[in-house]
């Protein structure tokens, strides 16, 4: 799993290595009413200072993005580090990294209604206490407590906004597909709230596990 620090500009912005001004500025612009000081996400995920570091990253990655030297000249350390292939920039797009949001949501309040209900029915302590009577928690575990509730992941996409290709990311433990810790940190916190587990247990047993994971692979 990659830091924040570890994104391209071109990650950070979801965009590929060969994206069109046009495209800089959309995803500009995109990215400014997620992490904005206006935003009901930033501000439901990240603190003060989480989001004013990655606002400052943002703003470094389109100044450099959007004049032609400087990124002509940012492609160049990208290309010599191996972190693109000169190729990616011209020819066919290639992969863009999983979107970490998504804002077409319909009905957040009204889905959350629907899982507040839900979970008022069921008796999950058993569960909860069985996930957690380990140090260590996996996304299948994550996708145990979701079914038992009788939600599906894009139940929990509409409450959270957080993209359905990232909770599946989660949920499948694809330690390359899932996003930066200071995201990741968060997100746990909100599946884990959402469902009325542990927070602070669930994201522990969760990083847990995935270091147990890269410590194998």
């Amino acid at each position: 799993m990659r830091t924040f620090e570890d994104l391209t500009y071109y990650e950070l912005f979801e965009v590929p290595a060969n994206a069109s001004g046009f495209e800089i500025r959309q995803a500009y612009r995109n990215a400014l009413s997620i992490y904005g000081d206006d935003s009901t996400i930033s501000y439901a995920f990240f603190n003060r200072e989480e989001r004013a570091k990655i606002l400052k990253r943002i703003e470094e990655a389109f100044s450099t993005l959007i004049n032609d030297d400087k990124r002509e000249q940012y492609d160049k350390i990208l290309v010599d580090k191996n972190i693109i292939d000169s190729s990616s920039l011209t020819k066919k797009r290639p992969k863009v990294a999983t979107p970490i949001f998504s804002a077409k949501s319909s009905g957040g309040k009204a889905v959350s209604g629907k899982i507040e209900s839900a979970i008022k029915g069921k008796d999950l302590k058993a569960i909860v206490d069985d996930i957690l009577s380990t140090d260590a928690v996996s996304g299948k575990d994550l996708q145990r407590l979701r079914t038992a509730v009788g939600i599906r992941i894009e139940d929990v996409f509409e409450v959270t906004r957080i993209s359905v290709a990232t909770l599946q990311a989660i949920e499948n433990d694809l330690v390359e597909a899932l996003p930066p810790t200071v995201y990741l940190r968060n997100f746990l916190k909100a599946y884990a709230e959402l469902l009325h587990a542990d927070p602070e247990r669930i994201t522990a047993g969760y990083l847990k596990n995935l270091d147990r994971i890269s410590r194998s692979s």
